[in-house]
């Protein structure tokens, strides 16, 4: 009797589960990450994250992200950075470690950190984690709360690439 009024709590918590393939095209913002102010050639992108395609959820909604790696290439590309090697300039290699949607009953926290190494020297970490109300749990509040973390850590990542220039030449397009 025990067992079954267990398994009756717990059936009355059971909700259904929408599982949502994210879609890389709605996380643009249309907004630009800023301009590479020296040359940087982007050796590669790699998805790094130890949860594999899951990106946390909202409400009913859990989040599958496959490999977003040409989506940060290519925000990359636009602020700047050439593809492959480039003579006279060093190379940039992009780890993901995470990029995910946590949430409790007040707030979502998007989360978007990247590991970047210049040429050979100590890699530095750059972290985006906007906290927002949470309002509905809808998926487009997901959508929205990912691409502002991703939004967030690009821009992060130029403004520190920028940085590390010193004094080398200036991009050239």
């Amino acid at each position: 009797m025990a067992m079954a009024g267990s398994c009756l709590i717990l059936a009355a918590c059971a909700f259904n589960v929408n599982k949502v393939q994210v879609d890389a095209a709605r996380l643009d913002t249309g907004k630009s990450i800023g301009t590479l102010q020296c040359r940087y050639g982007l050796a590669g992108v790699v998805d790094a994250r130890p949860s594999g395609d899951r990106a946390g959820g909202l409400g009913e909604n859990m989040l599958l992200l496959d490999d977003p790696s040409e989506l940060i290439a290519a925000r990359l590309h636009s602020a700047g950075m050439a593809e492959g090697s480039v003579p006279d300039a060093p190379d940039v290699l992009i780890e993901i470690k995470r990029f995910y949607l946590t949430v409790n009953t007040m707030a979502k926290v998007p989360v978007v950190v990247l590991q970047a190494r210049i040429d050979q020297q100590q890699a530095f970490l750059v972290r985006a984690q906007p906290v927002t109300a949470n309002w509905n749990g809808t998926e487009s509040e997901a959508y929205s709360a990912m691409a502002n973390a991703l939004q967030g850590a690009g821009t992060e990542l130029v403004a520190e690439l920028n940085g590390k220039c010193g004094t080398r030449a200036v991009n050239s397009p």
